[in-house]
């Protein structure tokens, strides 16, 4: 079942998900035990236990809660941008910045999605929901774009760069980004907002 602490409780669930986050970016998923992360919680181990009977029952929390933050994010801040290609950049944007931001939980998601589609059904399709939603929001950006010619029409040859190939492309930097590098976060952005913009969407420049 999916767990919960507390439907009168979200506090006591954010702080037990933000522990678990913590320790496994400081340790490892495989170094951290529950009770560890009971511990840091302040919370009681029975209750924790409870709530997530196993590991992969936070884990599958962890990363529902992380990917419908992602969605609710995208949704109240699209709101004050118009064009299509303001929506695009200022999605482009978000999405690196969220990314790098809960880049262990986007992690936990890569890891724990083909375990869900074997052997948890229903949670795989709760999950891949809300990821669907996200990419819809992206396709719709994407269509409204061409329709305006704010982004070109591909050719009858060409294959059309799609909201799949777009999140591809921004999910990319957890394989390779670095902070310490002298590429900074802004600078990543603007990366890839030329790239996803200019090249894959082919809108035309200033």
């Amino acid at each position: 079942m999916t767990a919960d602490l507390s439907p009168k409780n979200t506090l006591l669930t954010e702080r037990a998900l933000t522990s678990a986050v913590r320790l496994f970016a400081e340790h490892g998923l495989d170094s951290v035990s529950m009770y560890a992360i009971a511990f840091d919680a302040d919370i009681d181990p029975v209750d924790f236990r409870r709530a997530f009977p196993t590991k992969l029952d936070l884990i599958y929390e962890i990363t529902v809660h992380c990917t419908r933050s992602l969605v609710s994010r995208e949704t109240s801040a699209a709101a004050a941008e118009r064009s299509p290609l303001e929506q695009m950049r200022g999605l482009i944007r978000r999405h690196i910045e969220f990314s790098w931001e809960h880049r262990t939980e986007l992690e936990l998601r890569r890891a724990l999605m083909p375990t869900l589609r074997a052997i948890y059904p229903a949670r795989h399709r709760e999950l891949s929901g809300v990821l669907r939603a996200y990419r819809d929001r992206v396709q719709g950006i994407i269509e409204r774009g061409r329709e305006l010619g704010q982004f070109a029409r591909p050719g009858p040859s060409e294959e059309p760069a799609s909201a799949a190939t777009v999140l591809q492309t921004l999910e990319s930097i957890l394989n390779w980004y670095d902070p310490d590098a002298d590429l900074t976060l802004a600078q990543l952005s603007d990366v890839y907002v030329d790239l996803i913009i200019h090249h894959l969407l082919d809108a035309p420049r200033d």
